[in-house]
């Protein structure tokens, strides 16, 4: 029998520089309403999954190993506000072609193990702050490059202060 179930998602796990980068901007953006998220939590989502299973578990992860997927840049180059799940968040003004086929692939891998895909349209997004409610006044980013050499998959556990993440398992991109 399967122990508790996991929450898990895939993801784009910034390094250090990113993710000062990204962790510099509540300095310049005072909020009246909302939550920063913590800079140890700051990450992009590929695929959220929600709770999964042992065997689940066990079929993402080789689906994802099964991934042959190329290294990439992406530039972090606006901010906006969704006001349904009020969040505030850095993206990208474009998002590239090697990201997109990791997303697809990741999602068809997924859907093999018996998850739903996503109907939305994947959209390259660090969420920054939560419970936004209203809309912050507008930022201009300077570009924060971000060189990616690899995916991640995360465990989401809910506590009072949050949600706690902890990188349980990463796969390296290729160079060609």
């Amino acid at each position: 029998m399967d122990a508790v179930p996991q929450r898990l998602f895939f993801a784009l796990w910034p390094e250090e520089a990113v993710r000062g980068a990204l962790a510099s901007i509540p300095a310049r953006l005072p909020l009246r309403h909302g939550r920063w998220v913590r800079p140890e939590n700051l990450h992009v989502t590929l695929v959220f999954l929600g709770a999964v299973s042992l065997a689940q578990r066990a079929c993402v992860e080789a689906a994802a190993d099964a991934i042959r997927a190329r290294a990439f840049a992406v530039s972090l180059d606006r901010s906006g506000w969704w006001r349904r799940p009020q969040v505030f968040w850095a993206g990208a003004s474009v998002t590239p072609e090697p990201l997109l086929d990791l997303v697809t692939a990741l999602q068809a891998g997924c859907e093999a193990c018996g998850f739903q895909r996503e109907d939305r349209a994947f959209r390259v997004h660090a969420t920054l702050a939560r419970k936004v409610a209203v809309e912050p006044p507008p930022l201009q980013l300077d570009p924060i490059p971000w060189p990616v050499s690899h995916f991640v998959l995360v465990a989401s556990t809910l506590s009072a202060g949050g949600s706690d993440y902890r990188v349980v398992r990463t796969w390296p991109l290729t160079d060609g």
